[in-house]
């Protein structure tokens, strides 16, 4: 979803985002993702744009590979500014550090979201903290059975 930044003004505008075709290919889900946004001007080269990512994740344990869901719950604000803001160049402060920079008259809400995603994924993935992984040999799941390569 494309939004023209220069249509906003100071009062906070709100888009959901269909599940249509915007939630990266790479990263499996359970159900639907739900996301939204509330987007205003903060002033002529800044805007304001709060929104949630609502989604279950489905991934495997870095260890065994068994399926895990995790659910997202993730609320963000960024500071969206303008190429002529001139908010990319020199040294970045704390402010500038959720700075959402766009180089035309047009936000995309879609690639936001897309990078929220992956921005929620954890590090690594476990199942469980004990979780043991399966054997190099034989390719037996230790949480479940004994290795087999004796």
């Amino acid at each position: 979803m494309k939004v023209v930044l220069s249509g906003l003004n100071r009062r906070e505008k709100m888009f959901t985002l269909a599940d249509d075709g915007w939630f990266p290919s790479e990263v499996a889900k359970a159900g639907e993702a739900m996301a939204g946004a509330g987007l205003c001007r903060l002033d002529a080269a800044f805007w304001s744009l709060a929104g949630r990512l609502r989604v279950t994740l489905v991934l495997p344990c870095d260890r065994c590979g068994c399926e895990l869901h995790w659910p997202v719950d993730d609320e963000f604000i960024y500071r969206v500014a303008s190429e002529e803001s001139g908010g990319q160049d020199g040294e970045v402060d704390e402010e500038d550090a959720a700075l959402w920079p766009v180089s035309g008259p047009v936000l995309d809400l879609a690639e936001v979201f897309r990078e929220r995603v992956f921005l929620t994924l954890p590090e690594k993935i476990l199942c469980a903290e004990t979780c043991r992984g399966l054997c190099a040999g034989c390719g037996a799941d230790l949480n479940l059975e004994p290795c087999r390569c004796l």
